[in-house]
């Protein structure tokens, strides 16, 4: 009888169903906790509405607001994609799909992917939102300070 060793247990559990299945469910909590953070953009982009109409980055401010809120769009669309996916594999796991596993896995790849990808856009439009809204702080600092 062979005995796994900790490195091949840890090989065979990456390549498992049930990893697959943990990490849809990491994919979904960071989505909803994405979710939060589009949401404070959004009052954060309100909040110095004033003073992105007089530094003319008001334009930029509402691309930014629309990139959001397509995002947000998005991910409701990739969480019900990845619901589906969690309910497969869960019936993978209970082995009521064995002839189907490697489309699953597929599945799983394609999603894995359009999850990175949604992350680094999120990511983009939350460092442009900073940016902005920084420069913003700037200006309404450098305001008070010559109103002194």
């Amino acid at each position: 009888m062979k005995h796994l060793i900790p490195e091949q247990k840890a090989t065979s559990f990456n390549n498992s169903v049930e990893y697959l299945h943990s990490k849809t469910k990491n994919w979904i909590s960071e989505i909803e906790f994405i979710k939060l953070e589009q949401d404070f953009l959004k009052e954060l982009l309100a909040d110095h509405i004033i003073g992105l109409c007089d530094t003319n980055n008001f334009n930029k401010a509402k691309l930014l607001l629309n990139g959001i809120n397509h995002e947000a769009k998005l991910s409701e669309t990739l969480i019900k994609s990845i619901n589906e996916h969690n309910i497969n594999l869960s019936l993978l796991i209970e082995n009521n799909y064995l002839k189907k596993e490697s489309l699953f896995r597929e599945n799983h790849e394609s999603l894995k992917i359009e999850v990175k990808n949604y992350i680094e856009n999120f990511k983009y439009i939350k460092k442009q939102v900073f940016e902005l809204i920084l420069l913003i702080m700037k200006k309404e600092k450098q305001h008070k300070l010559l109103t002194k």
